[in-house]
């Protein structure tokens, strides 16, 4: 059996953005922070979670923008920005890191 290369997090975290892009440019996990090298891939998350009921509306949508990133370290880590309905500009949440 080959072994995953990715690692679950799932961590709230707090995340440093460009002014004018408003890009991620650094997070902090576990009391570390991580400077971004390189966005690798980005996409919107528009979907609708596994456990949504048959009749579905708008609001009941996921809201995210989600990012593949390379560290100065050269980790490899995907995380997303969950936007949802509220005013504060939602949270942070690093899902995995994907082994080298």
């Amino acid at each position: 059996m080959k072994p995953s290369r990715e690692k679950f997090i799932s961590a709230e975290i707090k995340v440093l953005r460009n002014s004018n892009t408003s890009l991620p440019e650094s997070f902090v996990w576990d009391g570390r922070e991580y400077e971004i090298k390189n966005i690798i891939a980005a996409w919107p998350n528009h979907g609708y979670s596994a456990g949504s009921p048959r009749k579905k509306n708008w609001r009941m949508r996921r809201h995210r923008n989600c990012y593949q990133v390379e560290t100065v370290d050269g980790d490899v880590f995907e995380m997303y920005h969950d936007r949802g309905l509220k005013p504060d500009g939602g949270k942070w949440v690093l899902l995995t890191k994907i082994k080298r």
